[in-house]
């Protein structure tokens, strides 16, 4: 990332300046410092220098004070005096030279046996005291210089003469001496003192330099912080204003899944919480989405950090694209949700630093999505209605329509009535499901598939029902829920038959013209789609033979109810009757089987319904078989012969030869249904069968409960 040098220009600079008034504080120091050194040195030379000359005078004194000695008691002081003239030697080359560095500048003797280098004096006093110490010292010199050279054996009185002469001398002089040696000495003091004055002015003017700058720094510091601190805080308003104002769940998340401190406000709402920030990303979901889910999500995330996975190859891999979350409440409850989250990299000179976790809230879009398929499987469901509507025949299909709201009514009443004890609830679901089968079976003749599967949900509803060892009222209320949804799917399509009347053609004679010439007439074109039906699924082929139908006219209540009747005889005849093509040829028939339905009056007004087939026949063997495997008959009952007790077992509610129950037999409640319709017309049922012959049901009804109109 490129570093923006001009913003912190200000900044740049007073470091700058401050870093170069340091060093020159510090170069300035150093060189005073080692100037200073050098004075002090000079100082020490220069207090050394009076001590030299004491030295000198002290040692002229006491080789005189020797040699007058030695005359007066004639001892030999010859070792003494040269190891004074030596010692006296050192001292003046060691003034000497100094003196002359002091001047001149050059190698002086050092304190400790080397050598120093000491700069020529610089200040005025300095040299003047230096330019009179040589005036005197250059005689005293060489006076100290003959002294070196006098032998002291031959010439022991010229020695002592230049001896009283130097000694004389220094006593006129050495005072002198010591004087300017004491000048240059405090001179050089000065020269130093105020070489450290002018140090620590330098170090105090730095140190006040250093600290304005330091407030300088500061000042620019602060207000670039200042500055820095307010487009922050305006940036991150912003991002919190944006955060705040849209409508989909933002957060980041690090390698550690943990989620940033910056999310949007839409979170709260969506997961019920606002403790998202800083928690972990597997926290988030936890108890919210399956397990399963859970632990992809993680697995996803950590392949998403991975430089080396391309994000578009591994983007179908998200497994919460839409995912259904469950958030509890405080009631106990669960609110569900659909969410989707999409997840982007977030990049850094080429490192993937974050995760950008986008969260919408698609629950509205799931169930519009959802009532969609709904409605275009009920405009399906209606278009197909309305096919089956145009279809079948206007007369028959307002017949059924009537007859299921008359069934409907009776369900009704039934599920009203109050039982007491277990018979009573199971006889009460048989009357039900006997209405429930006659409708299924009208529906199924008509090919009205959805309301036939309609009704075969509610038989399955109520065998439910009657496999409980312990029954209550309350175990029928589904039942009204089913029996609703009938009611409202017959309405629906009674709204759909009136609408479709109106644009139908009135080229045709309708049932109604025919009745108000000549009577109704029954026209059961239907039955043989009923039965072609059946036996397609159980794969046989039938015939349905109808004669006499149009020698009676009767009002829509027998129409109604003969439909019934005709359509309960046909289902049973097929499914019972009736063999397999296969079956019939080995018994030497032809692989057709024949229903023949007649309709007849009898001479006392009562109408007469016969179903003839050329099946099998009532099987004695199987019926008895069935009957004792149900429970309905002991093994030591014996029913040779007993033909009533034998129409009695396959009337029963709960007898089929069946072995497992399907859309057209099984529940044994088809003959069941049959009987109670007869029952209720007041009339009766006879059944004559040849085994593998056929079978023939004939059912009577008083003419009065039929109400006839005209006989042709």
């Amino acid at each position: 990332m490129k570093l923006d040098y001009g913003k912190y220009r200000g900044i740049i600079v007073s470091i700058a300046l401050f870093l170069l008034l340091d060093a020159s504080v510090m170069s300035l120091n150093f060189y005073i410092s080692y100037e200073i050194s050098e004075d002090a040195v000079g100082v020490n030379i220069a207090g050394r220098q009076r001590m030299l000359s004491q030295r000198m005078m002290k040692s002229l004194l006491d080789m005189r004070s020797v040699l007058v000695a030695s005359e007066s008691e004639g001892a030999d002081i010859t070792s003494v005096l040269n190891s004074a003239l030596k010692e006296l030697d050192a001292t003046v080359n060691m003034f000497h030279a100094t003196l002359i560095a002091f001047d001149e500048g050059g190698l002086a003797p050092g304190a400790e046996g080397g050598e120093v280098l000491l700069k020529p004096a610089g200040s005025g006093a300095s040299v003047a005291a230096l330019h009179e110490a040589k005036q005197i010292w250059a005689p005293f010199y060489k006076q100290l210089n003959a002294l070196q050279k006098t032998n002291l054996t031959a010439e022991s009185q010229i020695f002592l003469a230049q001896l009283n002469t130097a000694v004389a001398y220094g006593r006129e002089y050495n005072l002198t001496l010591l004087k300017l040696m004491n000048q240059l000495t405090g001179e050089l003091e000065n020269v130093a003192s105020s070489k450290a004055s002018r140090l620590r002015w330098i170090q105090t003017a730095g140190i006040s330099l250093a600290i304005i700058n330091f407030f300088i720094i500061m000042f620019h510091f602060l207000r670039q912080l200042r500055d820095s601190d307010r487009h922050i805080e305006v940036a991150r308003g912003e991002t919190q204003e944006i955060l705040d104002t849209v409508n989909e769940g933002l957060f980041l998340i690090d390698k550690e899944q943990r989620i940033g401190e910056q999310c949007s406000k839409a979170l709260a709402d969506m997961f019920g919480r606002r403790d998202i920030a800083g928690k972990s990303f597997n926290d988030l979901l936890s108890g919210i989405v399956s397990e399963k889910d859970r632990a992809t999500a993680t697995s996803y995330i950590g392949l998403l950090f991975d430089l080396r996975k391309k994000q578009k190859l591994i983007g179908d891999l998200n497994p919460l694209r839409q995912v259904e979350i469950y958030i509890p409440q405080a009631d106990g409850s669960y609110v569900n949700k659909y969410l989707s989250f999409s997840f982007s990299r977030v990049m850094s000179e080429g490192n993937i630093i974050h995760i950008l976790v986008t969260v919408v809230d698609v629950s509205k879009q799931v169930l519009l999505a959802g009532e969609l398929d709904v409605a275009r499987a009920q405009g399906q469901e209606q278009l197909a209605l309305l096919s089956t509507v145009l279809q079948a025949d206007s007369d028959m299909l307002n017949m059924f329509l009537k007859n299921s709201v008359s069934s409907f009514a009776k369900i009704n009443e039934i599920l009203k009535h109050q039982a007491k004890s277990v018979p009573q609830y199971i006889d009460k679901a048989n009357q039900i499901f006997a209405l429930v089968h006659n409708y299924k079976g009208e529906a199924s003749a008509l090919n009205l598939g959805r309301f036939s599967s309609q009704a075969h949900e509610f038989e399955e509803q109520i065998i439910a029902l009657k496999n409980r060892s312990e029954l209550t009222g309350n175990d029928f209320l589904g039942l009204a829920v089913i029996l609703n949804k009938l009611i409202a799917e017959t309405e629906s399509i009674q709204d759909l038959l009136s609408k479709v009347a109106s644009f139908r053609s009135n080229t045709k004679t309708s049932v109604a013209t025919l009745a108000a010439n000549n009577g109704d007439y029954l026209s059961f074109s239907h039955l043989q789609m009923l039965a072609t039906k059946i036996s397609e699924r159980q794969g046989k082929e039938v015939e349905v033979v109808c004669t006499g139908f149009n020698d009676v006219a009767l009002g829509d209540e027998a129409q109604s109810t003969l439909n019934g009747l005709a359509v309960q005889l046909v289902r049973n005849a097929v499914s019972h009757g009736i063999e397999t093509c296969s079956s019939r040829i080995l018994a030497g028939k032809r692989p057709q089987g024949e229903i023949n339905l007649r309709i007849a009056k009898r001479n006392n007004g009562d109408l007469q319904l016969v179903c003839e087939d050329d099946g099998s026949g009532l099987n004695r063997e199987a019926i008895l078989r069935a009957a004792l495997e149900r429970g309905l008959i002991s093994g030591e009952e014996d029913l040779e012969g007993d033909d009533r007790r034998l129409a009695e077992l396959i009337f029963h509610p709960d007898f089929s030869t069946r072995d497992a129950a399907d859309e057209d037999a099984g529940r044994g409640m088809g003959l069941f249904a049959l009987r109670q319709t007869v029952r209720e017309m007041g009339g009766k049922i006879a059944i004559n069968s040849r085994n593998g012959r056929g079978a023939r049901f004939v059912v009577s009804i008083p003419v009065t409960a039929l109400q006839m109109n005209v006989a042709v």
